[in-house]
């Protein structure tokens, strides 16, 4: 490792220990050595979301004990052999979790016969930070491999980019996929960390943008955004009238399309309902039990229903500078390291409002 900054030995993390039980805060896990074509980042902030939970709940049989968060941010610190000559240490970065991708798997083959080159996120043995086979970001070091770095605008803090390496790279993906003009209209159902994001996000792409939820604190959330970015209409999904709602917004004719952030499997049947034949659905939750649609509505009107997983670095490169043109915001929580170890309970709690971000100083 090139000691182009002095690092520790060790380091404080939050640890997973034990599945289903909190994580522990340790103060003499060693520092990682980043290989070749890998940095190690200084983490000045990480975000907790639901694949976290999944990762505490043992859902990926990841291998204990372990550091969670596939959403950081932070500096750079060192150099790996044969990392590119346009990543220097001092730079401010977020990391995508997606990385070494095995050039062998049906993903891979598929990837390479169709585009020419690969791609992690379809890879079935890749690697994945905070999720499985690489330590994330909460912890004061963590190491990223090259080619799965975002640089960041000196106007965005840790704090703010932190959500977008999933969170905001799952969204933005899902609302591309739907292939939406201009002055289209898109309903965003399930307004948490994605939907707010989202919300934003289509504004800011020039869609005219529908705010569904179920409950008052997300739609509250959908209206607390720049004055730009707000939604054209914010819907309960409770109210005896929302399908009417719905219908005067796209003249009687029903949605271009939808993009479902929750797992509420009632609430994306109901999103396939408001679209107008041959609109689109994205589906960014993952249900137990799978998902459950209306047969007759979705062959009948001939729907499309998608899945979206993430987007690649060029587009989280995209992202970003639009987060930073147009200011768009998550709404955070914030909490330091050593505060940490209950994270996963307070979240099945709901304890905590909007985005959840641990901070390392």
């Amino acid at each position: 490792m090139s000691k182009q900054h002095p690092i520790p030995e060790t380091m404080k993390a939050l640890r997973l220990v034990k599945f289903n039980e909190n994580y522990q805060l340790r103060h003499d896990v060693p520092v990682p050595q980043p290989g070749p074509g890998e940095l190690l980042i200084r983490v000045a902030a990480a975000s907790f979301c639901h694949t976290d939970y999944q990762v505490y709940q043992g859902a990926y049989g990841t291998q204990l004990p372990f550091t969670g968060s596939h959403e950081p941010a932070g500096t750079i610190v060192s150099l790996g052999p044969e990392v590119p000559g346009d990543w220097q240490v001092g730079d401010r970065v977020g990391a995508l979790n997606f990385r070494k991708p095995c050039n062998d798997c049906s993903g891979c083959r598929w990837r390479i016969n169709t585009y020419g080159s690969l791609d992690a996120r379809y890879c079935e043995n890749k690697t994945m930070n905070g999720i499985l086979r690489s330590d994330g970001g909460f912890a004061e070091y963590m190491v990223a491999s090259h080619y799965a770095l975002v640089h960041l605008p000196d106007s965005l803090s840790f704090e703010q980019a932190a959500p977008l390496m999933c969170a905001g790279a799952t969204v933005w993906n899902a609302i591309k996929q739907t292939g939406l003009a201009k002055g289209q209209t898109i309903a965003l159902v399930g307004i948490g960390g994605l939907g707010v994001l989202g919300v934003q996000f289509a504004k800011a792409m020039g869609y005219r943008v529908a705010a569904v939820d179920n409950r008052d604190v997300g739609l509250k959330l959908a209206t607390e955004v720049p004055d730009h970015l707000r939604p054209d209409l914010t819907v309960s999904s409770n109210s005896s009238d929302a399908v009417q709602q719905i219908s005067n917004f796209t003249n009687g004719v029903g949605l271009n399309a939808a993009v479902v952030c929750t797992d509420d499997v009632t609430a994306s049947d109901w999103a396939l309902h408001r679209l107008q034949p041959r609109g689109t659905c994205v589906v960014l939750g993952l249900p137990e039990k799978g998902f459950t649609f209306d047969a007759f509505n979705l062959v009948f009107r001939e729907i499309i229903v998608k899945g979206s997983l993430h987007c690649g670095v060029d587009e989280v490169k995209k992202m970003v500078g639009a987060v930073a043109e147009h200011g768009i915001v998550s709404h955070l929580t914030l909490l330091p390291l050593e505060e940490g170890e209950d994270i996963p309970e307070k979240a099945a709690a709901h304890a905590f409002t909007g985005r959840l971000v641990v901070t390392i100083t």
